[in-house]
């Protein structure tokens, strides 16, 4: 009965000697980052500076904002604005936690642009709002490598309301063609981010 006594507690010291050594091993291969401060990498080809943070608050939740601002133009119409995407991030992995792994997300769009024209055979200039909202879903995947260096790939899916607002001039005064692309109706939203976390 003492050598089985013996027995099970030597197996009982060797699995908790080895689970300890695991759990040191993940703890190093990965260590706890919760907040990632990150750049869209492909806004400025749209002539668009477009950065996020993001919070892991539970072991599977994140919640990320987004930030733009924009000085695109098209043909002749001038973009001005800038604009907000909250976002909440259920994570799939039951391996990693958040914010690492893939995942699916909810997200909502606040935009605010302001248009100008420059008619010049007329000299004069006319001027447009436009403030779209919108919601929509994303999928993605995150990968946060021991450096701090994390890696965000997604697509987006969403949904904008909203009307052009004219100052001065006509809805014809205005090429809307771009706003056909970021403005009213069903969006695909991509992106690629590159940033640290920690």
């Amino acid at each position: 009965m003492k050598r089985f006594t013996f027995l099970l507690a030597a197996i009982l010291f060797v699995s908790a000697l080895s689970s300890a050594s695991a759990q040191v091993r993940r703890t190093q291969a990965e260590p706890s980052r919760t907040v990632v401060l990150k750049a869209n990498v492909l806004s400025p080809f749209v002539l668009t500076a477009s950065g996020f943070v993001e919070v892991a608050f539970a072991p599977h939740m994140s919640a990320q904002l987004g930030a733009f601002t924009t000085g695109a133009s098209y043909k002749d119409v001038k973009f001005r604005g800038h604009g907000f995407t909250p976002e909440v991030r259920y994570y799939l992995s039951e391996t990693k936690e958040a914010p690492r792994g893939a995942y699916v997300a909810g997200y909502g769009r606040i935009l605010d642009y302001k248009l100008t024209v420059d008619d010049e055979e007329e000299g004069k200039t006319y001027e447009a709002s436009y403030k779209p909202i919108g919601a929509g879903v994303a999928i993605g995947n995150q990968w946060i490598f021991n450096s701090g260096i994390a890696v965000d790939l997604f697509m987006g899916l969403g949904v904008n309301g909203g009307s052009l607002k004219v100052k001065s001039g006509t809805k014809d005064d205005f090429d809307l063609g771009f706003l056909n692309l970021v403005g009213s109706g069903v969006r695909f939203r991509p992106g690629l981010t590159v940033g640290y976390s920690f």
